[in-house]
């Protein structure tokens, strides 16, 4: 049975896949705004998981 952090850690991963899905998808139909939103979110959840793993690992979790 999956941890909560394993859990994180593939919900993070899934959720920047489908962004950068959306962003692929908005560029191709020059949907800009959609294609900036999801960029910002990448950079946004990338940073939160970059985080989120840096503490798991700090508490040894």
């Amino acid at each position: 049975m999956p941890s909560i952090k394993h859990f994180h850690i593939i919900f993070v991963v899934a959720s920047i896949l489908l962004f950068a899905f959306l962003a692929y998808w908005s560029f191709t139909n020059d949907m800009m705004y959609y294609f900036y939103g999801s960029l910002f979110s990448i950079i946004i959840i990338g940073f939160y998981g970059i985080k989120f793993y840096a503490k798991v690992k700090e508490l040894s979790l």
